[in-house]
């Protein structure tokens, strides 16, 4: 046991950490290995790197909320209750979630992440409470949209519209029933000649070029879940020509675990399925965190939460329908 966030206890002795060594499958043994990443006292869970006593920023912090949304509907102990109370240092006294507790900016696509977040649990639950949280954030995420081009700026004051920011707030806000016709058509022009979503418009109007999993990912699930099934197809076919296992394989896990899902919702898990087994076998360290796959960064747990997520619909395949 040692002294995690806001000096609170991590007992990695409790029966659910004790279970990642000898768990049956890679949905419980990634289950196992990211609780080492709560830390709590009463009712309020935390989020923190392995061995390090300081939280995590929103980023993470909202695909391990994301994960314990789709985990705690088939298994518990019940975590997204103790990590929404978390969530509460991050909050910024105009609304929304800032990068880290207590400080940094409101990036738009942090909180549409915790928006999606909050529609999943809600996907489970038979209240209004988490629909009404995400409808709260979507609020915030849509001030950073640009009427003229569709797109949504990345960080609040910033000078880039990103697809990462665009395609989580089209997804967040057309499930919550809003209108995202403007926001499917930028990240539809940001396509290269290869069908491949790129990164971001600069303020100058030029074209961040890479390509990223999870920007592909977004296209597919915002446009099949907005009702355009034809631009969902043709992202859906680019991304599966391109996105080879081994080209998967460079990109951060948390990246893959998006573009993964918006595949599986819409029919096409082959490559999926091959990159999970690889991942499963070849990515974890003797800890069991993913860290010897591509990673986002020196963190080991958005990727594990990402690995989570993708792990859980591959083994509950009944929740595909209603993943977020």
């Amino acid at each position: 046991m040692w002294k995690g966030p806001i000096g609170l206890w991590i007992d990695e002795g409790d029966a659910e950490y004790a279970c990642a060594m000898r768990a049956p499958n890679r949905y419980e043994s990634t289950r196992a290995t990211l609780r080492r990443s709560l830390a709590g006292g009463g009712r309020v869970t935390w989020v923190h790197e392995p061995g390090s006593p300081v939280a995590v920023t929103c980023w993470p912090f909202s695909q391990v909320l994301h994960a314990y949304a789709l985990s705690d509907s088939v298994s518990g102990p019940a975590r997204f209750p103790g990590l929404v109370r978390g969530l509460a240092a991050y909050r910024d006294p105009r609304g929304a979630y800032r990068e880290s507790i207590g400080r940094g900016k409101r990036y738009y696509d942090d909180n549409a992440w915790l928006g999606l977040a909050f529609l999943q649990r809600h996907a489970f639950s038979t209240g209004r409470a988490s629909r009404q949280r995400a409808s709260d954030i979507d609020e915030f995420v849509q001030s950073g949209l640009d009427p003229a081009t569709g797109g949504i700026q990345w960080v609040e004051d910033g000078d880039t519209q990103n697809a990462c920011s665009t395609g989580a707030g089209a997804l967040l806000h057309g499930l919550l029933g809003g209108r995202v016709d403007g926001s499917l058509d930028f990240l539809a022009a940001l396509r290269n000649g290869d069908g491949l979503v790129q990164d971001h418009v600069r303020a100058d109007g030029s074209i961040e070029p890479a390509v990223y999993s999870y920007n592909q990912g977004l296209l597919i699930a915002a446009a099949y879940r907005g009702g355009h099934p034809v631009l969902a197809r043709e992202a859906s076919e680019a991304g599966n020509e391109y996105f080879t296992v081994e080209r998967l394989w460079q990109q951060p896990v948390c990246f893959n675990a998006v573009y993964a899902k918006a595949q599986l919702l819409v029919g096409r898990g082959e490559t999926v399925r091959e990159y999970a087994a690889m991942l499963d076998q070849e990515g974890r360290d003797h800890a069991g965190w993913f860290t010897l796959a591509g990673r986002y960064d020196d963190g080991s747990v958005l990727d594990t939460a990402g690995a989570l997520q993708m792990f859980m619909l591959l083994e509950f395949p009944h929740l595909i329908d209603r993943v977020v």
